[in-house]
């Protein structure tokens, strides 16, 4: 399988590392001469300019990547921490030194403008706290591809208010002008108005007090090359100065591209780093995009441009830190210039980087290299920037020379400039805009260009334009959020397992100080949930409504259900596999620490050690799993209840007891909703399983309708027998989700819209089935987003209210034993009620029924009735 990547930013070489480990040919094509992209590295008269990024805040993004290849990213790339973060200088000549640690940012502010502000620093932080969790963490990887997810990210967007702006939220905390820009300038490092995004990106403080500010030796341009040179030593190839000029297409499906030589270059998916909007109005005709048309495009909100000037100066300025921030006399009315009215001010705020602070090495002995950056209005503005560059240029030196660089005029021994024309013309920045479309609310996540293009399969999107967002962090996690889309190649699927790695990448991040183990748990729960969004499309939808804490939960342990299942699909050898997955899990349960566990392990030693979960639960699925590896057949529908009790129940009880279900009851219809919901799997899968040599309707019904099991195996087709078979198994399924429905009022309110949603949508897969006239050998049901968004809608109120169980249903007998297994007796605690004493009742005549019917049968009666 060949992948194209159209660009090599941050972005779209992290794009390509994850698919050269996910098994794709990989080719980067790029159309400058050299990797980066808008992180390009400029060597003149001795200096070296990084072109755009400087401040590393997340390194445990490039960790994973090297981690991805068994590789140490401190070994490639030596990164420095600052302190401070950066210096913010005021118009009036006075500084705030920011930094990371709180109580040095007590004393700061303390020092600028007294302790009475304090208060509203730590209320602010926490409040940015908040959105680090659910904006970041929670949500920036997470791939908007339909409605449903928009839907499901709704609570964690109520809980970050993201209606109000950071400027707004600066407001609420502090009184102090100045503290209010120190406050809410963060959104333009990622080209927002701090007047018009979402309090959202608040997030950007936190995760700098989180993990730090950093810098690289070298530049950042050293871990352009790094990368670059990670990628080829993984096999892919990177063709420099090989411009796209548009994306081939047969249908409505990206089949390659073609360079503008026209070279023509087929590959099986297409990724596009390059900038979202001209991806769109350039390499895809306007008649192939229902989405984000040419109309589309132009109407949208997009980002400041860019003034930067590169220059080196003949002697160093020691009292200059790497990082600088100069806010001019104005601040909201310097920002309407820019967004709203698209002037050119006289006045401006500035970036000043100096990284020779750090590494000398990046200029000639005894010189300093700086570049100075200035926001200024997209090409929308009418700015001649031929005539003004170097008129504005000349501004801002003074201005330098005035205020923090002394002499600079007499100094300045080299000097580049790039305009918004130059970000439009060089680095393919539509309207000069340098970070893309402007992450405002209605702007971000769905509303954004989504990471797999809406209109064309198999083309997806990274990089600044796309979901999360620009800045460093951002496009590294828009790599993970397309990574999530995207399969292994050249591993067996059922349609009902999806391959995957068994033990994924390690070591996990280190991220600094106190937060590592909390990141670390982190980090690999994201990789977690890519393996759940690849897997079970429908569970993924509904466990987004699980309150965090049990969802968590629930990723841990479907990542460590399908790896497991994987690993038997995957192997030939299934005796050794089985022999090594039990003794996986023995480990698991009597290892005292899960530090030396493969990652998947460590997360589900986290559960059941958490959550009390009796080995003999788990135990069951790997039975199960190894009724698989041996081809077991499945005769009567007993058969397939106890198969699917071992499958699918056990993921059931297991998610019982992490809702904290503790009684019989509503254990046996957790444990009958999983049976139901693979019944539902096998219905639909008839076909896809089939061609794999593997049969789970049963056998028996089979014969009924005048089938031969095993000659049908051999030449898999549709018959209306087969359809009445398939039918009848999505009956029982029915029966079996009606009962499980009755016990969801005995969950926990927070977690009843979930199940309640999953049960549902499971439900509405046989619905289809049987829409397609019970042929699922030539088709494979699904459930459209739309009729996904419908039922999540339809569940909420379940969190409110639920039907309680009526007494009477008898737990299938295929469950029994997990109900036991789970630490759960059937004889629960005695009748309180007079309405639970009727259902006991009700209970003993049905068991002394059953008991007289078993008796019947040992004593060589024939048996009649049900099963």
């Amino acid at each position: 399988m060949h992948a194209v990547v159209i660009g090599s930013g941050f972005g779209g070489l992290a794009a390509a590392l994850r698919l050269c480990c996910k098994g794709y040919r990989v080719t980067v094509l790029e159309r400058l001469e050299g990797p980066g992209g808008r992180a390009f590295v400029y060597k003149q008269d001795g200096f070296t300019y990084d072109a755009g990024p400087t401040i590393i805040t997340a390194p445990f993004l490039f960790e994973e990547l090297w981690a991805l290849c068994g590789r140490r990213f401190s070994d490639d790339v030596d990164l420095r921490p600052m302190w401070p973060f950066y210096r913010i200088r005021f118009d009036d000549g006075s500084h705030f030194d920011y930094f990371g640690e709180t109580e040095a940012m007590r004393r700061e502010i303390t020092r600028l403008v007294g302790a009475s502000e304090v208060a509203g620093y730590d209320a602010f932080m926490r409040e940015a706290m908040v959105c680090l969790k659910l904006g970041y963490e929670e949500l920036g990887t997470t791939s908007f591809v339909s409605l449903v997810d928009l839907i499901a990210a709704m609570p964690s967007m109520v809980r970050m208010q993201a209606w109000n702006t950071i400027y707004s939220m600066a407001q609420r905390h502090f009184k102090n002008d100045k503290l209010r820009q120190v406050f809410s300038f963060h959104p333009l490092l990622i080209g927002g108005n701090p007047f018009a995004v979402t309090q959202v990106y608040s997030l950007i403080p936190a995760l700098e007090r989180e993990y730090g500010v950093h810098s690289a030796m070298g530049g950042t341009g050293a871990i352009v090359q790094a990368l670059a040179r990670l990628l080829e030593d993984q096999g892919a190839a990177i063709r420099y100065q090989a411009e796209v000029s548009r994306i081939l297409l047969e249908g409505r499906r990206a089949v390659g591209v073609e360079l503008a030589d026209g070279e023509q270059i087929r590959a099986d998916i297409v990724v596009s780093n390059a900038d979202a909007a001209n991806t769109y109005r350039k390499l895809l005709p306007n008649a192939a995009r229902r989405v984000w048309t040419d109309a589309k495009v132009e109407r949208a909100a997009y980002s400041m441009g860019l003034f930067v000037w590169y220059f080196g100066t003949r002697r160093r300025y020691e009292d200059i830190p790497h990082h600088m921030i100069l806010l001019g006399p104005r601040y909201k009315g310097l920002l309407q210039d820019i967004f709203k009215h698209k002037l050119l001010s006289k006045d401006f705020s500035l970036y000043l980087h100096r990284p020779t602070a750090t590494d000398p090495a990046l200029a000639p002995e005894g010189c300093d290299t700086f570049y100075v950056l200035s926001p200024v209005p997209h090409l929308d503005a009418d700015v001649d920037w031929v005539q003004t560059a170097e008129p504005y240029r000349q501004a801002i030196a003074a201005y330098l020379e005035q205020s923090v660089l002394p002499g600079l005029s007499a100094e300045v021994c080299s000097s580049k400039i790039m305009t918004p024309l130059d970000f439009e013309s060089r680095l393919w920045a539509y309207k000069g805009a340098a970070f893309g479309m402007e992450p405002r609310l209605t702007q971000s996540a769905w509303f954004r260009p989504h990471n797999q293009n809406e209109d064309i399969e198999a083309l997806y999107m990274v990089g600044a334009g796309t979901h999360p967002g620009a800045g460093v962090p951002g496009v590294l996690s828009s790599a993970k959020a397309f990574d999530s889309l995207i399969k292994p190649v050249g591993r067996p699927s059922n349609g009902r397992r999806h391959s995957a790695p068994w033990v994924l990448p390690t070591p996990t991040p280190t991220p600094t100080a106190a937060s590592q183990p909390q990141a670390q748990t982190h980090h690999a729960r994201v990789s977690e949930e890519e393996l759940m969004r690849g897997g079970s499309k429908s569970f993924f939808a509904a466990s987004r409504l699980l309150p965090k804490t049990v969802r968590n939960a629930a990723v841990d342990l479907y990542a460590y259900c399908r790896v497991a299942d994987d690993r038997v699909d995957e192997s030939m050898a299934s005796t050794q596999v089985m022999q090594e997955l039990h003794s996986r899990l023995n480990t698991i349960y009597t290892a005292q620490s899960p530090a030396d566990l493969p990652m998947v392990d460590k997360a589900f030693w986290r559960v059941v050690s958490c959550y009390k979960i009796p080995k003999a639960v788990p135990l069951a699925l790997l039975e199960g799993f190894e009724w698989d590896a041996q081809g077991r057949v499945y005769e009567t529908l007993e058969d397939v209840f106890d198969y699917s009790a071992r499958v699918a129940g056990t993921v059931g009880a297991m998610m019982a007891l992490v809702m904290g279900v503790r009684e019989a009851r509503p254990m046996a219809r957790a444990c009958e909703l999983g049976v139901a919901m693979q019944l539902t799997n096998i219905a639909r899968d008839v076909g896809e399983d089939a061609r794999m040599g593997r049969l789970y309707l049963p056998r028996q019904w089979m014969r009924e309708e005048g089938m031969d099991p095993q000659a049908w195996l051999a030449a898999p087709c549709f018959t209306p027998a087969l359809a009445r078979v398939v039918e009848r198994l999505l009956q029982e399924a029915d029966g079996l989700y009606k009962r499980a429905e009755e016990g969801v009022g005995f969950l926990p309110r927070a977690c009843r819209p979930a199940i309640m949603a999953a049960r549902h949508i499971y439900c509405d897969i046989g619905r289809e089935i049987g829409k397609a006239g019970f042929n699922s050998i030539d088709q494979r049901a699904v459930v459209s987003s739309s009729r996904k968004i419908q039922h999540l809608l339809h569940c909420l109120p379940a969190a409110l209210m639920a039907p309680r169980m009526p007494r009477g249903h008898k737990p299938l007998a295929a469950i029994a034993f997990l109900v036991e297994a789970s630490g759960i007796s059937m004889r629960s605690r005695p009748p309180r009620t007079v309405a639970e004493k009727a259902g006991w009742m009700v209970d003993l005549f049905l068991t002394l029924a059953e008991r007289e019917r078993q008796e019947r049968h040992e004593g060589g009666q024939p048996l009649t009735g049900g099963r």
